[in-house]
Parts: C-alpha cells; structure tokens; sequence
C-alpha cells in the first residue's frame, strides 16, 4: 500500500516537473511577443511624442504585461536617479535584474542589450532604424521561439511523465 502511494506521488511530482520544464517554451514566445509591443510603445513615446526617456520608459511600464514591464520600471528608475552615464548601461543592468524571472534565452537579452546602447544615441530617424532592426531580430526569435515550442514543450511534458512511470516501475 506504501509503495503504491509512494508511486503515485512520484507520478505526479515528474509530471509536474515536465509540466514546468514544458512550460518554459511558451512561456518565451508570449514574453518575445510582449516584449515587441513593449518596443512599439517605447517607440511612439520616443519618436512621436518626443517624451524624455525616464518618462518614456515609466509610461510603457505602466502599460506592459509582467514581467516584461520590470525592465522598463528599473531602466526608468536608473534614468531617473542618475545611476548610469548611459541609456545603455541601465537598461543592460535591468536586463540582467529580470533575466532570472524572465524565459528570454541569452540570444534574445543579447539582441535586447544592443538595442539598448543606440538608445538615445541618434537623431529621431535613427532612432526608428533601431526601432525597426531589433523588431525585425525580435520577429526572428519569435519564429525561432515558436518552433522550439512546438517540438519541445510537448517533449518534456511526456518525459517528465514517463520518468514517473520508469521510477514506480522500478521501486514495485
């Protein structure tokens, strides 16, 4: 009876961790697709508005989805508290704060901390170049993103449940 119990619980723990590995995936297509909403945002404040960066990064923070706001709140804060010489450097800073609650792989802050270092470093129309480059890469690594989603989320959903079975198989 205790060893049944016992396979049941190891069951459902594997197919809980499968669960969570899987969950990951999707978890980066739906931040990468935020986070160029975000941009466009970031964009139309900058571009159209003129709005100062600190402001500009407040504004599209209180109109992002978590946790892609925290990026945009910690890059303002900086901004705002002069604790970085450059745009660059802050929002490569609140990348690396977020990255551990984020499912953006090292790829995606990678083109991300690019992007931040020709923030405010041109005229209006380069501005909207890097706007449209770093939206293009970030469409690459939707697709990209998507892709490993449809061949591993399910993946790791079955592995996570078969490793229960192999393991109450084993102890039976």
């Amino acid at each position: 009876m205790i060893k049944i119990i016992g396979c049941i619980v190891i069951l459902i723990a594997s197919s809980g961790f499968g669960y969570i590995a899987g969950s990951r995936f999707k978890y980066r297509v739906k931040e990468i697709r935020l986070l160029m909403v975000s941009l466009q945002m970031l964009e139309t404040e900058m571009t159209y508005t003129s709005t100062p960066l600190p402001q500009a990064f407040e504004s599209v923070y209180l109109k992002s989805s978590t946790p892609i706001s925290y990026i945009f709140k910690k890059v303002s804060q900086s901004l705002k508290n002069h604790n970085f010489s450059t745009v660059g450097e802050a929002f490569e800073k609140a990348l690396l704060d977020c990255k551990d609650i984020m499912a953006l792989s090292t790829e995606d802050i990678d083109i991300l901390k690019s992007f931040g270092h020709t923030l405010g470093s041109s005229d209006i129309d380069g501005q909207i170049k890097s706007f449209k480059m770093v939206l293009k890469q970030l469409e690459t690594q939707e697709a990209k993103a998507e892709e490993d989603r449809s061949k591993n989320e399910k993946m790791y959903k079955n592995l996570g449940f078969l490793t229960g079975i192999a393991v109450s198989v084993l102890l039976l």
